[in-house]
């Protein structure tokens, strides 16, 4: 009697055919999700679970001038120091050819001023804190205000706007 072989043997068909559908199903879901109005192409469905999007209105600040005088810095500076002038130097350059002020790179509002003695619970604090920073599009995530990032932030610093993104890391490959 003659093997039929494997193109006739109904156990092996089955494997075959077994085998293509898994392909075929592995296939679709990556062009579901690659292609545009496919299951992940809302924003949503790329949030996590519980995540929720806060749409805002970002202004894009300039690119960081070539040059500008030390004065100029400052005065992109001064607002930013009357919150981080406990922490922080008042330049982030160690030469002194590098005249930057914080939103130069940062992007953000210099302008807004924080009153001396202002409590960092009261409302006048946090009006002039969301004033001044750029607020993320998912503040739950990012656990905001804190400043730590999350410990996996790389995905989630792909579903921000480009703002928030300079403003968290001026040089993020993503925006610069």
């Amino acid at each position: 009697m003659r093997n039929p072989g494997l193109f006739c043997n109904p156990t092996a068909a089955g494997s075959r055919r077994r085998l293509a559908m898994g392909v075929a199903l592995a296939l679709l879901a990556c062009l579901q999700v690659a292609l545009p109005g496919g299951l992940l192409a809302g924003e949503e469905a790329l949030a996590s679970e519980g995540s929720h999007v806060v749409e805002r209105n970002y202004v894009t600040a300039p690119p960081a001038p070539r040059a500008q005088s030390p004065q100029e810095a400052m005065a992109k500076s001064e607002g930013c120091m009357t919150c981080h002038a406990k922490t922080e130097s008042t330049s982030m350059h160690g030469s002194e050819g590098v005249n930057l002020g914080c939103t130069d790179c940062h992007g953000g509002d210099h302008g807004v001023r924080l009153p001396e003695g202002t409590a960092k619970d009261s409302p006048a604090y946090v009006a002039a804190r969301d004033r001044a920073h750029v607020l993320p599009r998912y503040p739950d995530d990012w656990k905001y205000p804190s400043s730590r990032n999350p410990e996996v932030s790389y995905t989630l610093l792909n579903r921000e706007s480009p703002e928030f993104v300079r403003f968290n890391n001026p040089s993020d490959y993503r925006i610069v």
